[in-house]
């Protein structure tokens, strides 16, 4: 059971404590608004031939408890006697805020969620509605502080965080349900692990021998998935889905195997087989995992 309970400029959403962390079903649970048709209603009223006149208001951070990785910028829409297209959304670590060094996001609507933030960390936020004629003025700075890390979740290799690196490999975009950027890292396997992002929580886990040679989804032969999130090393079982999606497409060869731990094997996997793969895994770990 999901609840929703505030504090002044945060609202917490909480879960349980069992299951992994996800962006997707954050922003599912607030069912939070693309506000573009109600922002051009609103525009058509003002007529104005110049950029935003009022600074956004009632800024609020969503938090997920136990999520340390990501927050969703919430803020009031615009009033009613002002023209705005859209939004930018300025954050920055204290770090970051002492070195004048921003980062800069577009939205379309009234929240931006923002994502590989470090635990027990401190942020800042500002945003500025925008349209074709310019910026308007910057709202007040929010600030906040990041959850601890969870020391049980997080399998950390020596030295520290796991090491994601970009790189664009070769896989099957059937067996995908996410589109996003591409990161590789080596595992203890002596082989490749390499994820498709849907956000930084969510995303397909592939496999593969070399970084030149193709990516293969991995079957699971007693499950649907949940322990291969020991492969972007997390200790959790995961949320995996959707479960038709093998059954939907030609079976294929990939990589499966029966239990956490397991070697994996090669041959062939999905529809006619006993090996369902999935086409995304959520396992609370944020790929890449920095800011």
């Amino acid at each position: 059971m999901w609840m929703l309970y505030k504090t002044p400029y945060v609202n917490y959403i909480q879960k349980d404590p069992g299951a992994p962390c996800s962006l997707t079903e954050a922003l599912e649970y607030l069912q939070v608004d693309v506000l573009e048709n109600l922002i051009e209603k609103d525009s058509l009223a003002a007529n104005q031939n110049q950029p935003p006149k009022n600074k956004p208001h009632n800024l609020t951070v969503v938090a997920m408890e136990g999520c340390h990785s990501f927050i969703i910028l919430d803020w009031a829409r615009p009033l009613k006697d002002d023209m705005v297209s859209g939004y930018m959304v300025h954050s920055a670590s204290y770090d970051d805020v002492l070195n004048n060094r921003w980062s800069s996001n577009p939205s379309s609507g009234t929240h931006l969620a923002v994502e590989n933030l470090k635990p027990n960390s401190r942020y800042y936020f500002k945003v500025q509605a925008r349209n074709v004629f310019g910026l308007g003025p910057v709202s007040d700075t929010l600030t906040y502080v990041t959850e601890s890390d969870d020391p049980l979740l997080i399998e950390r290799p020596p030295g520290g965080e796991p090491i994601w690196i970009p790189f664009t490999f070769k896989y099957n975009p059937m067996h995908s349900s996410c589109k996003g950027s591409q990161f590789v890292k080596r595992t203890w396997y002596r082989k490749f692990v390499g994820v498709v992002l849907c956000n930084s929580l969510r995303y397909k886990i592939f496999m593969g021998d070399g970084l030149r040679e193709p990516f293969y989804s991995i079957g699971d032969t007693f499950g649907q998935g949940e322990d291969h999130c020991q492969f972007v090393d997390s200790y959790m079982d995961g949320r995996t889905g959707p479960a038709y999606l093998s059954n939907n497409l030609p079976s294929a060869q990939g990589f499966y195997r029966a239990y956490r731990q397991e070697p994996v094997t090669f041959g062939v996997i999905g529809r006619r087989t006993p090996h369902p793969f999935m086409g995304w895994y959520e396992c609370g770990v944020p790929i890449p995992g920095k800011w």
